[in-house]
């Protein structure tokens, strides 16, 4: 039978709260295909594995254009110069702009 880790050997998570901003709407699903896209491209599929990286779906915003991903404590800087080299999104231009970084999705404060 397995045992369950204990809290103090489990990996702690960072959630990264950002904003896309670009001259037309986003949809979520452009959004996700390009992220998961530049991040293989980038750091390869072993690298993108010890991220532990999650595009959280249910806190995308549509009227904001912010969304959520989740990661390894160890990874948040990669994570963030990852976003950073995202320039296109289809044919129009996006921005990423890192809002906060937080232990707990309750720390984001969410709005």
């Amino acid at each position: 039978m397995l045992k369950i880790l204990p809290p103090t050997l489990r990996e702690r998570k960072r959630y990264i709260l950002f904003q896309v901003i670009s001259e037309e709407p986003i949809v979520y699903e452009d959004l996700e295909q390009a992220i998961w896209n530049q991040f293989l491209d980038t750091f390869g599929e072993l690298g993108v594995s010890r991220l532990d990286m999650r595009i959280i779906r249910n806190l995308y915003s549509q009227e904001k254009q912010t969304c959520v991903i989740s990661c390894n404590n160890t990874a948040v800087q990669q994570v963030i110069a990852g976003l950073g080299l995202l320039s296109r999104l289809g044919d129009s231009r996006i921005i990423i702009k890192i809002l906060k970084v937080s232990g707990t999705i309750k720390g984001l404060k969410l709005k």
